[in-house]
């Protein structure tokens, strides 16, 4: 499919690009629109989308004209070896379908620029229904079987896997099919569904070789018109198979997501349509292949029964055609927007990240759910605009059946915060020191199938799986599980959802190189001089070693390891991002009334993150990259396209890296870090940038990272 230039315009090409301007999609809510094709090209986006999210309103009507008409021309030229020449009706069908079809490749093209495709598609839209007019209509077949080509790849424009797109070129010929045998149907209502037997006719009925009044109809054309029936619900079969098959390829994966949002209900309907069209045309087939059957075995005396068995089946195709052919349009009405809107979220797989999109009435927003076990999970909410109330204080229990969950009765932080639900339990969603966006750790049992998350009045109900195993990764939910749903969130948006297993998270263990760019950073800052050094660390794995080793390194250089900061001493922070950013903060205050620190605050290399940075006045963190640098700001767009509002990290960007096969690994160097009050950049019309409030999926939002020096501590000077 790549081979073939299809227009712009038409397309769900970056012009649907991720994930702004969401509004409801019902229970599910809404999320961005990616197009992971621009950053991650092996792997499809991760989040999913509402019906008024992806392409605008007049990309998706001429999506939906294209394909209608198409699928009729396609279908008035296919159906002609079988279904013999057409009468006025189909031949007018035909012409306005054509008309339709180069009206909507021509603003294509307008859009677009002018293309072999498109000069394509108006060649053999206008040659189906002239050909129908001449004395050789069938020849109108070959020109069908090209349009179907092109509606196939029109349809299976979205897909990157060859089976969904193998799925979708069926859909294609179904579709196609359907509608040029259903449109036949409609206009030959007089037809009966086989030749009938001689004898007296009923009354009211069409006597043998007569035909319905304006409908020329021979006992050839009743035949015809048989197997064109049966033509119908073959193609309504194959329609229903492949579009039910690739919702179960490529979703939606829930109940939830498939009745509540666009791209579910425009595919359940895609697959429905057919189903109807079969269900209405095979009773009267049925009935008709019955009453043949019935004649052509009765005495003369009793053609006068058969008749009227032939009237009664007559009469149900009457009632029946029309619901059929309204049924075959809306069917690839409907097929034709999914590739006009964003792809379904992931299922929700016990042990596996959820990040997916929601939207509960201030903008779209993005969902996190953390590590999906039986008890206790984070649930995160980031984007822009996000307020949630800020909490200083001990990290909350999570909240079990038996125990209420802070605001259950009264809503959410006061009624107009946001909140999380869990069968008739809420929590509200609060800050967290040093982790962006809003938090509620809550405790979900195992089987549940789904929560909610609740704004004010609204409330969207999101579908998880936890599965029944009660093994959860140590810290996912704790104080560094931000860090942990941040490294997991950059692994899954290199490599996919399956690569979203909550594993061991960073803070469990000290990587060799931080541990290094620690002692170094110990040993520079004693050959530069300093006083002493006060340490700031917490109760996990990682900071316990990184600890040790500042202490043994500290004590091998002669450097004194202060209780406090003091004056003229360095702080070294190797705790996690929330016991971090509150020890920065306190230094930062302290230093309005007193000097303190003046010898600098140094981060560990996995505190680059901009809920510690945008606590501090200044920091100097030792890094292996350069947080401008085209690796990082490549992880830096993907997050941004994926999971909006998500803040980048040092364990997001290492986990990204090496998800995607990339090194990160490089001499370590000293970057600083502070705020900045003037515009970083130049924004393009129409976009806010630094002018309208600080890039939340910057590394620092509201200030810069600019590198300092080279790490390695300069050698001392001899002594005379």
């Amino acid at each position: 499919m790549s081979a073939i230039l299809l227009p712009s315009a038409l397309l769900p090409t970056t012009a649907l690009v991720p994930a702004g301007g969401l509004l409801p999609a019902g229970p599910a809510g809404t999320v961005p629109a990616l197009v992971a094709g621009a950053v991650v090209p092996a792997h499809p986006a991760v989040l999913a989308a509402g019906p008024f999210d992806g392409a605008p309103a007049r990309v998706t009507v001429a999506r939906l004209v294209l394909l209608t008409g198409l699928a009729l021309v396609a279908g008035s030229g296919l159906v002609r070896p079988i279904a013999g020449p057409p009468v006025r009706a189909e031949r007018v069908v035909a012409a306005v379908a054509a008309l339709a079809v180069v009206c909507a490749a021509v603003a294509a093209t307008a859009r677009s620029g002018v293309s072999a495709w498109g000069i394509g598609l108006v060649a053999v839209a206008v040659v189906v229904p002239v050909l129908l007019g001449t004395r050789y209509p069938v020849a109108a077949a070959l020109p069908g079987a090209a349009a179907v080509a092109l509606l196939a790849t029109v349809l299976a424009s979205a897909r990157n896997g060859i089976a969904g797109t193998a799925l979708d070129a069926g859909y294609a010929v179904a579709a196609a099919l359907l509608a040029g045998a259903t449109l036949h149907l409609l206009v030959h209502r007089g037809a009966a569904p086989e030749t009938p037997v001689t004898g007296t006719p009923v009354p009211g009925t069409p006597a043998p070789g007569t035909a319905a009044p304006g409908v020329a109809v021979s006992d050839t054309g009743r035949d015809r018109s048989a197997v064109v029936g049966w033509l119908a619900v073959a193609a309504g079969l194959l329609a229903v198979a492949t579009a039910f098959a690739q919702i179960l390829l490529t979703g939606p994966f829930s109940v939830i997501d498939l009745v509540g949002t666009g791209y579910g209900r425009a595919a359940l309907v895609a697959a429905l349509a057919p189903a109807v069209v079969t269900g209405v045309l095979l009773p009267g087939l049925i009935a008709g292949r019955r009453a043949h059957r019935s004649g052509a075995g009765s005495p003369a005396g009793s053609a006068a029964g058969s008749g009227r068995d032939r009237a009664r089946a007559a009469a149900l195709r009457e009632r029946t055609r029309t619901v059929a052919a309204a049924a075959a349009v809306l069917g690839v009405a409907a097929a034709a927007l999914p590739a006009a809107l964003p792809v379904p979220a992931a299922a929700a797989e016990p042990g596996r990240l959820l990040a997916r999109g929601i939207d509960l009435g201030s903008g779209a927003l993005t969902l996190v759910v953390t590590p999906m076990r039986p008890g206790p999970n984070l649930v995160q909410l980031t984007g822009p605009g996000l307020v949630v109330p800020d909490t200083t204080g001990p990290d909350p229990a999570p909240v079990t059946a038996a125990e209420p969950m802070p605001g259950h009765g009264s809503g959410p932080a006061g009624g107009t915060g946001f909140g999380v639900r869990v069968a008739d339990r809420e929590v509200p969603v609060t800050a967290r020191p040093g982790a962006p966006g809003g938090w509620a750790l809550v405790d979900l049992p195992a089987g549940t199938r789904s929560l909610d998350v609740l704004a004010g009045g609204i409330s969207r109900t999101v579908p998880v799986d936890v599965g029944s195993d009660r093994v959860s990764p140590a810290g996912a939910t704790g104080a560094d599980g931000p860090e942990c749903a941040s490294a997991v969130l950059g692994a899954l948006v290199a490599a996919g959802p399956a690569a979203g297993t909550v594993g061991a998270c960073p803070a469990e263990s000290l990587r060799p190189a931080d541990e290094r760019a620690l002692r170094d950073t110990v040993r520079s800052l004693a050959v530069r001089g300093a006083p002493g050094i006060a340490l700031a660390a917490d109760a996990s794995p990682r900071s316990r070693a990184a600890a040790e080793a500042v202490r043994a390194e500290a004590a091998a250089a002669g450097l004194p390891l202060l209780p406090q900061g003091g004056a003229d001493g360095a702080l070294l922070v190797v705790s996690g991002w929330q016991d971090a950013a509150r020890a920065v903060r306190e230094i930062a205050l302290a230093a309005h009334d007193t000097p303190t620190a003046l010898g600098g605050t140094y981060l560990a290399p996995w505190l680059l993150t901009g809920g510690v940075l945008g606590a501090a006045q200044s920091a100097v963190v030792p890094l292996p990259f350069g947080p401008q640098e085209p690796l990082p700001q490549r992880y830096v767009r993907a997050l941004a396209a994926t999971a909006p509002g998500s803040a980048p990290s040092t364990s997001g960007l290492l986990a990204w890296a090496d998800a995607g096969g990339q090194r990160v690994e490089e001499p370590f160097g000293l970057y600083g870090a502070a705020p900045v009050t003037v515009p970083m950049s130049i924004e393009p019309p129409g976009e806010t940038g630094h002018h309208g409030g600080p890039n939340t999926a910057a590394w620092f939002p509201g200030g810069a990272v600019v590198h300092i020096g080279p790490l390695a501590a300069p050698t001392a000077p001899a002594t005379p």
